[in-house]
This record gives structure tokens, C-alpha cells and sequence, in this order.
């Protein structure tokens, strides 16, 4: 299949990100827009969770020798680019690129607590 191919036979289903502290990272994301629920069930045992459509969003507690999830470049839809940015920075995030009018609408990446990478998404 072509990398420019694109299917309906398939859609993300489970985000899930290791936090060293899953409380925090969750205040961090409600700030953004999202809202959890604190679940505990295996593998991960107690974490935040959150549903979009047909998506689940999970935070769990990084447990010492397990990877870090960092490496993971993600997106979130929200109502506003600029004030999720503002709420982003002013709950601990770091801006990598400021708001910007894209052809995917407006955008911006910031830096989550734990280092993951967030593409902030404003749909036209």
C-alpha cells in the first residue's frame, strides 16, 4: 500500500503516554481542553483516561525501567490555537512553533510536560 494511500478500514483506537507524574501531566491537558477520568485496570493499573469519538487517550504512571514515551509526536483538535497555547505555556509547556495559519487550519507545537510533542490543532 502506498504511504499516500488512505483507508477507512482502519482508525486509531488507544493513545496511551507514560508520565513520571501522571497527575500533573493530566492537570496539564485539562488545561488544554480534555477531560479525564481516573481508571485502574492492567496493564497499565491507575491512570486518566479520556474518550473522542472512537479514540481512547490514556495517561499512566511511568514505572521506573520502563521507556519513556517521548518519542511520540501527537495532535489534538481544539477550539482555540492561540488560547490552548497560552493555557499550554502557562501550566508548564515550552512553545517549539508559535501558532500559524496552515492548510491543515491553524496550528502550533508545544512541548508537554514530559517532553512529548503536541501539535495543537485549530480545523478550519
Amino acid at each position: 500500500m502506498s504511504v499516500n494511500s488512505y483507508s477507512n478500514k482502519a482508525s486509531v483506537g488507544l493513545l496511551v503516554i507514560c508520565s513520571e507524574d501522571m497527575d500533573r501531566l493530566a492537570a496539564f491537558y485539562t488545561a488544554l481542553g480534555l477531560s479525564f477520568v481516573k481508571h485502574s485496570h492492567p496493564p497499565c493499573g491507575e491512570h486518566y483516561s479520556t474518550v473522542d469519538g472512537a479514540c481512547v487517550f490514556e495517561i499512566c504512571q511511568r514505572r521506573q525501567g520502563q521507556p519513556a514515551t517521548t518519542d511520540v509526536f501527537f495532535g489534538l483538535n481544539v477550539s482555540s490555537v492561540d488560547d490552548a497555547v497560552e493555557a499550554g505555556i502557562s501550566h508548564g509547556g515550552n512553545l517549539i512553533r508559535p501558532p500559524e495559519d496552515t492548510e491543515w487550519g491553524r496550528t502550533a507545537v508545544i512541548l508537554d510536560l514530559d517532553g512529548h510533542r503536541v501539535m495543537l490543532r485549530e480545523p478550519r
